[in-house]
């Protein structure tokens, strides 16, 4: 049996998208959605409660050791209306926060059996055995995500549009999109859910 099978990471253009057959940039998530898929992992916060940390965002961050800060805080639902910053949150999140919008927009019980949320380093620290040494954005990053991910999927070219970085993220989240296809994914969370019924986990 053959299934469509997605990783997909925010990138500068929109959204990379990595599957079997490649990855390619779409502007929105509505446009992803649109698609014919049966799996899609995406580094987005789903599952967001009024307030405190989620359970999941607190094991990615034990299991990733001296990598934790790549783990940002989910928002509160209510940071989402803002428009404006005020140092309500962290820069790094303030940044990513219209991401975190237009997938909450969408989201429904329903489609999160096919849309899940992942995180790039919780992935590759499960694929390498270990968390990696090397931050992403440097020339060791790149080339221990390269080595980690050449065996399954070959040598990665550049996609239109997304960061080398980035690209590299979607298919890690794509690896671990296999996993959890075949119910060998390492699910962090789980136990939680926000008040619009969505389930507040980390795929891996």
């Amino acid at each position: 049996m053959t299934c469509a099978l997605l990783g997909v990471d925010g990138c500068r253009a929109g959204w990379v998208a990595a599957s079997d057959r490649g990855a390619r940039v779409y502007p929105t998530f509505a446009e992803i959605v649109a698609q014919r898929f049966d799996l899609m992992l995406i580094d987005v916060p789903i599952g967001l409660l009024q307030a405190g940390p989620r359970h999941c965002d607190l094991q990615a961050r034990n299991l990733l050791g001296a990598r934790r800060s790549s783990v940002f805080p989910a928002p509160g639902r209510r940071l989402l209306r803002a428009r404006r910053y005020g140092r309500q949150c962290s820069i790094q999140l303030w940044n990513i926060l219209h991401k975190i919008r237009e997938v909450d927009e969408a989201m429904t019980p329903r489609l999160q059996r096919r849309v899940r949320e992942a995180h790039p380093e919780v992935s590759f620290a499960l694929l390498n055995g270990a968390p990696l040494r090397f931050a992403k954005k440097s020339a060791d990053g790149e080339a221990e995500r390269r080595r980690l991910l050449r065996p399954i999927f070959g040598e990665i070219p550049a996609v239109p549009g997304a960061a080398r970085d980035d690209v590299l993220d979607a298919y890690a989240l794509l690896w671990s999109a296999h996993r959890a296809w075949l119910g060998e994914a390492r699910v962090l969370g789980g136990s939680e859910q926000d008040e619009r019924g969505l389930e507040c986990e980390i795929v891996g």
